[in-house]
């Protein structure tokens, strides 16, 4: 599956550490965001189609014309082809495109070290980011009206996660623990111009930056987040809406059939449990997704909650937590269910949907997100 199918699964890893339940004061944004595009890797090669100089951090300064240069770690620093330098180094293009083991990038590269290790993070403007999310987190032909929801959305989950990744250096991941990114080399000219069009609009709430979740297909009804991240004060506008918009989506249902010893085997990596006889589906929301799954194996009983079950098993084989039913037979379990994601916030066949009805990405988003406004963010 290339990153661009994975629009479908959007926030899944680790997504109760992303959000939070405060907003964020719709104020001066900074302009520009650092998106950590390779994580702990020894080498990498960085290139550029015009001059590019480096700068380490004691200020020496190495120019190279076009072409491609080889990065590598060492106990005393980065290593650029011969040359030693001291990190954090910085990379700055001429022409501000740089290249990264040949995928191109807009802005500027830094190059941070941790033990023997680098990180290379592209620092870059926010509207210029989003040109290259759209396309890997949406079908970059679809209506430009479902495009343009996307932009708004991205930038508003952009601002409202900034440092996300604060320790590691960066503010997003450019994977679907963030929002997929591919920066320079996977730009189109109508999600280009979804972004364009849009440009700095947000979405807020009582005058704060909202948390703008979203998924892949709600199989016909968005759910409230206090099922899925067990949240406790849920704001208005991620209460849960009827969708009707995705019945022609993929996935909007689907079967799994997965062996037995395959899901003991996750499980157990968080829970003693014995050889799966039986798996009940306990408790439907509002929007039909499952509340739990008792699991009845050979040493007792386990529940779980239905979403943290499908992020344990496989969330990219189990599509959501909206079971029609699960069936243990012969070491199998066979799963049937409806959409893909976590079905909490805007979906994104939905939004195509609505679009292909005449619905403009305002009544889209005012839709799936009830009570916000559309705001101009401010940068600095």
């Amino acid at each position: 599956m290339t990153l661009k199918n994975m629009r479908h699964v959007l926030i899944i890893l680790f997504i109760s550490m992303l959000l939070c339940q405060s907003l964020y004061a719709l104020d001066y944004v900074n302009k520009n965001v650092n998106i950590g595009i390779l994580v702990d890797v020894s080498s990498t090669v960085v290139g550029g189609s015009q001059n590019f100089t480096i700068l380490d951090s004691t200020g020496k300064k190495l120019k190279f014309s076009k072409g491609t240069i080889t990065l590598s770690c060492t106990q005393e620093g980065i290593k650029v082809n011969s040359y030693s330098l001291h990190a954090p180094i910085t990379i700055f293009p001429s022409n501000n495109i740089i290249f990264v083991n040949s995928q191109a990038y807009n802005g500027y590269l830094c190059i941070k070290k941790l033990k023997n290790k680098m990180t290379v993070i592209n620092v870059l403007a926010i509207e210029e980011y989003l040109k290259g999310v759209l396309p890997r987190e949406v079908g970059a032909s679809w209506p430009i009206e479902a495009l343009k929801s996307q932009a708004v959305i991205s930038r508003t989950y952009t601002i409202a996660n900034f440092n996300k990744h604060k320790d590691q250096g960066f503010d997003l991941c450019s994977t679907t623990h963030c929002q997929v990114y591919g920066g320079l080399s996977h730009h189109t000219h109508l999600t280009n111009q979804a972004v364009n069009e849009t440009n700095r609009e947000v979405l807020t709430y009582k005058d704060k930056v909202i948390q703008a979740v979203f998924h892949a297909t709600c199989g016909g009804h968005t759910d409230s987040p206090e099922y899925v991240w067990n949240w406790q004060d849920i704001p208005h506008y991620l209460k849960g809406r009827k969708c009707g918009y995705c019945n022609n989506a993929p996935y909007i249902t689907w079967e799994q059939v997965l062996d037995e010893h395959f899901i003991n085997e996750k499980l157990s990596q968080n829970n003693k449990i014995g050889k799966i006889k039986k798996i009940n589906i306990k408790g439907k929301t509002s929007a039909k997704a499952a509340k739990e799954v008792e699991i009845v194996h050979s040493k007792g009983t386990i529940n779980l909650n239905a979403y943290q079950f499908r992020i344990l098993v496989d969330p990219w084989k189990i599509k959501s937590h909206t079971f029609e039913s699960i069936k243990v037979k012969n070491d199998k379990i066979y799963f049937k269910g409806k959409g893909w994601g976590h079905k909490v916030g805007l979906c994104q066949e939905g939004t195509k949907g609505m679009a292909q009805k005449g619905k403009t990405y305002k009544k889209i988003l005012l839709y799936f997100y009830p009570k916000t406004k559309i705001e101009t963010i401010k940068f600095i």
